[in-house]
């Protein structure tokens, strides 16, 4: 025999209804079904037995003396004696939940349970329903909502058909819920059962027709039958029970506080003649087929609470048998049994956000549309793509519960600082009333797998919607490259001297060539562009001739590096004309230059003076155009010490690179980063107090650094990233510094350029061209001397 059972523990009429029952000898017989009561207002009380914590639920509690009043002794103490119907409406200790369900039955192999159907059903209370069942010794344990029992009950007893809409109205404490369930045919092992599917959560539709109210008439009721002024030995009479549901009161004999006895002699039947109607709510069943009432009320308040609810719907309302939520139970209990559908539950939508390189968004973990069968386990089809930024140990998640008025910020803890984004994976699983979703993040790089707590989430004290419209702010800005334009002005002489056109002619087929000249014009910027731009173009006015002559400098140029290299006496001017000429230098020149910064030490055949190491280094982060030479030229300077740095050698190099190159800030790693940060800092620290000589390539290091975020787009972010957050402020406190009235040159070429570092590090840049603006300002662009 497989023992079936089906809980109806409501804390106002608890029943059980089982399919056996237990002969005199001890034998077990199987039935259709067989009803145990738990007891009207049903109670745990606490004994002096060992077994279960000495709790005990059901009947057996209801007519114990425990917790009765100080009338009954030490046995007769208040905290002996729980309410089941405060248990379900607070924070319910499993011990007691699964007394109250042992009261009635155990050790059943399938059993089901209800569950109010609104949204002050918790998840938590549903967890440890669940729990309690498997405590009670219930094999396969199950929820249901009292809607779709009260339905399962009348679609066993023929009242429902398939197709239909059925609107069922619930009676509960603090008065009905309404809720609308379609029937489904499912086809199961060869063959069909009908099947309630549920859409939404039940409406709560608060009137003084709630147990609640009931009880409270019942209470005043009993107190105006009693002849005494202290009413606290009333409380626990069976009269206030039996009058709020409409059972007839019988004359009792109640203790008093003293000791002493009472007879108590209540009215037989409650007045609820001026009772109001509950509020209309034919809207809400519109387009049902039939309407099912369920209430566990007899009698006078049966009848008069059918009347008022027809009226409020406004048209006939099925009234179910008392215990129809528990027979339901059973029947769900025996589909379970046989793996037949019980019913199709939707699942409450949980959604986060998502940031895009367009704003963030809302994503939704569950499938709108999508009802699941009772017992099988949900999960996200499509989960949620979030990332980890570099430089973080930890990140925030945002949530959004269907059921919940405001969402919630949950903190992740990864233990760990990433050193690049690092994508996560978040979805949910969650079975239909089967207490709170697993919100879990998995991070396959990581191979670790966290489970958000929703309850241990902060709330936020704004709704979903005002909360995403915050988030739907552009992606921080990204600096704009510098790109240093070419004009034709510095080919074209001038009053000042020859052009590069002229100088090129003059000098194309000297023996001695003037490198100086020649690469001083090309440094030159007259109307503020180049002879050759930063990316090695060449303005479309200059002939044929001019850039034939150009190419044979170029390799005599080459040539004559070629003999420096061989120690045979040239000096630097030919490669700084090489490296002048930006991306449109040869490359062997990138190489020339990295296997120079190695010699630095013991000594190079060209650069032997220490001005001629700014060349080097400011040369190399002119020409370096592939991304091999870039990462060896970052690696190298990456590889001294921060604080050995020399500003117009290594920062001048990497800024150079980091602001020029399409290129270079893709090869930084996080950890790279935060050491050039570090750099910065100590820059704009250092020049604290000084004429700021030395800050020509400080702004344009941090700003080409701000570049990485074409990598990470909410990299060095104020109040995103920790970095940024101390960049911030070491950069208004230069400000500060240089808003010192002695330093007024320096404020006027570094104080608008430093407002607008500050945008950028906000992530709201506002000017596109902010490093050429840098380089514009400073005292002489690339000054490699």
């Amino acid at each position: 025999m497989k023992k079936l059972c089906g809980y109806d523990l409501n804390g106002w009429r608890d029943t059980a209804a089982r399919n056996w029952v237990i002969l005199p000898d001890g034998d077990e017989k199987e039935v259709p079904l067989a009803i145990v009561e738990g007891g009207i207002f049903g109670v745990v009380v606490q004994t002096g037995a060992k077994a279960d914590e000495g709790l005990v639920g059901g009947a057996q509690a209801t007519i114990a003396p425990h917790g009765l009043g100080a009338g009954w002794g030490t046995i007769g103490s208040s905290e002996k004696r729980f309410r089941i119907a405060d248990l379900l409406t607070g924070n319910p200790a499993v011990v007691h939940l699964t007394a109250a369900l042992k009261g009635m039955s155990t050790l059943a192999g399938f059993g089901i349970a209800s569950l109010d159907d609104h949204a002050d059903t918790s998840e938590l209370l549903q967890e440890r329903l669940l729990t309690a069942l498997r405590k009670a010794k219930i094999a396969t344990p199950l929820l249901v909502w009292r809607s779709v029992l009260a339905t399962l009950s009348a679609i066993e007893d023929g009242t429902i058909a398939e197709g239909q809409i059925v609107g069922v109205i619930s009676h509960v404490a603090d008065g009905l819920t309404i809720q609308r369930l379609r029937i489904r045919r499912e086809r199961n092992y060869g063959d069909t059962v009908l099947a309630p599917e549920r859409k939404s959560v039940g409406k709560l539709v608060k009137s003084e027709w709630g147990y609640h109210s009931l009880a409270e008439r019942a209470r005043e009721a009993v107190v105006a039958a009693s002849s005494n002024d202290r009413t606290d030995h009333l409380n626990w009479a069976r009269a206030n029970g039996r009058l709020a549901l409409g059972i007839s009161a019988q004359p009792e004999v109640v203790r008093k506080t003293n000791g002493d006895w009472e007879i108590l002699n209540p009215q037989a039947s409650l007045n609820i003649s001026n009772i109001s109607d509950p509020p209309s709510f034919s809207i809400d069943l519109l387009g049902c087929d039939i309407l099912l009432l369920e209430t566990l009320s007899q009698g006078t308040v049966r009848e008069a609470l059918h009347s008022a609810v027809s009226k409020s719907a406004g048209r006939a309302v099925y009234l179910l048998n008392g215990n129809s939520v528990a027979e339901g139970a059973l029947h769900a209990a025996r589909r379970l049994s046989k793996r037949d559908p019980i019913y199709f539950d939707f699942l409450p939508q949980i959604s986060t956000i998502v940031q895009r390189r367009d704003g963030a968004e809302n994503f939704d973990l569950v499938a709108s549309d999508e009802t699941l069968p009772a017992g099988e386990v949900y999960r996200s089809p499509t989960p949620a793509r979030l990332a980890i930024q570099a430089g973080q140990d930890r990140f925030s998640i945002f949530l959004n519960k269907e059921t919940a008025e405001y969402p919630r910020k949950a903190e992740v803890n990864i233990g760990v600082k990433v050193d690049q984004t690092t994508p996560v994976e978040l979805w949910v699983e969650q079975s239909p009333a089967s207490g709170r979703a697993k919100i879990l993040v998995h991070s396959p790089k990581l191979g670790h797998q966290f489970q958000v707590d929703w309850d241990g989430a902060t709330e936020l004290d704004q709704h979903w919607d005002e909360l995403l419209e915050g988030f739907k702010k552009p992606a921080p800005t990204i600096p704009g490259r510098l790109v240093l334009a070419c004009g034709i002005d510095a080919w074209n002489d001038s009053p000042r001297g020859d052009g590069l056109a002229t100088l090129l002619e003059k000098n194309v087929d000297r023996a001695v060539v003037d490198w100086m000249s020649l690469a001083n014009r090309l440094a030159a910027r007259p109307g503020g562009k180049c002879a050759i731009s930063s990316e090695g173009l060449i303005p479309s006015e200059v002939d044929a001739t001019s850039v034939s002559r150009l190419d044979r400098l170029v390799e005599r140029a080459l040539e004559d590096v070629r003999q420096g290299l061989q120690g045979r006496g040239t000096g630097t001017q030919s490669i700084r004309f090489l490296t002048w000429q930006f991306r449109r230098c040869p490359a062997e020149v990138s190489g020339w230059l990295l296997e120079a910064w190695d010699k630095e030490v013991r000594g190079h055949p060209i650069f032997r003076q220490g001005p001629h190491w700014k060349l080097a280094y400011q040369g190399l982060g002119r020409i370096a155009s592939d991304r091999n030479f870039e990462l060896q030229a970052i690696h190298k300077v990456l590889g001294k010490p921060i604080d050995e740095w020399k500003w117009q050698k290594e920062t001048a190099a990497m800024a150079f690179l980091l602001s020029r190159s399409e290129t270079a800030p893709r090869l930084l790693t996080r950890k790279d980063v935060e050491r050039i940060a570090k750099r910065a800092l100590f820059e704009f620290k250092d020049n604290l107090g000084s004429t700021y000589t030395r800050f020509q390539y400080a702004p344009m290091l941090l700003v080409g650094l701000l570049r990485w975020r074409v990598v990470e787009p909410f990299a060095l972010v104020e109040g995103q990233d920790p970095v940024a957050d101390v960049l911030v402020k070491s950069v208004e406190k230069t400000i500060l510094d240089l808003r010192q009235r002695d330093r007024a040159r320096p404020l006027a070429k570094y104080g608008r350029i430093l407002e607008q570092v500050l945008e950028e590090l906000r992530g709201e840049g506002s000017n596109p061209e902010l490093l050429l603006d840098i380089y514009g300002g400073a005292d002489s662009g690339d000054a490699d001397g």
